[in-house]
């Protein structure tokens, strides 16, 4: 059976953000970059210590306080907002995108606007599932997003998932944070 998928600017960016939430060096930077801010706050105060100035040690003192309290709030903020401008900038006139899906045997036959693409079932390593999309992830490193807007296509996909035994990591309640 067809399915057509229309895979949208949104898509993207929830894809991008969810790749960066459950990347360990993603993560990794997003700390380092929460613990910078407040290394900066503590170097204004012992630049305020040795000239004598009140007004660094003060600075550093409410912009410690600042990054502590808020710090994941504003990185969080920063990242999204970074995100949206990628997809925005890379899909630059693209638009919607109708792609029809339908699997047949062991492949999944894709075709959009570009083109028809053939993927081997076989070559799926992990479906990662939160509540809105499923992330295909290929051994070639690309990801198919596949929007859950299509019931059939949910199931054909959880049967796929069973039969080939891929790896399905369910992340249902994920939210970007």
């Amino acid at each position: 059976m067809t399915h057509t998928v229309t895979i949208t600017e949104h898509d993207h960016i929830t894809f991008q953000l969810y790749d960066a939430s459950t990347n360990d060096l993603k993560i990794s930077n997003r700390r380092k970059s929460w613990f910078y801010l407040i290394l900066f706050g503590v170097l204004m105060m012992l630049v305020g210590k040795i000239s004598e100035s009140n007004f660094l040690i003060y600075y550093g003192v409410f912009f410690s306080v600042l990054a502590i309290v808020f710090g994941n709030i504003y990185l969080r903020w920063r990242h999204k907002r970074h995100y949206t401008s990628h997809t925005k900038n890379y899909r630059k006139g693209v638009g919607n995108e109708t792609v029809h899906l339908e699997i047949v045997g062991d492949v999944i036959k894709m075709n959009n606007r570009t083109g028809d693409s053939n993927l081997k079932i076989s070559e799926f390593q992990v479906v990662e599932e939160i509540g809105s999309h499923y992330f295909m992830k290929i051994s070639t490193g690309y990801t198919l997003i596949v929007p859950k807007t299509n019931a059939v296509l949910n199931q054909e996909i959880v049967d796929i998932v069973k039969i080939y035994n891929i790896r399905h990591v369910k992340n249902l309640e994920w939210k970007w944070k």
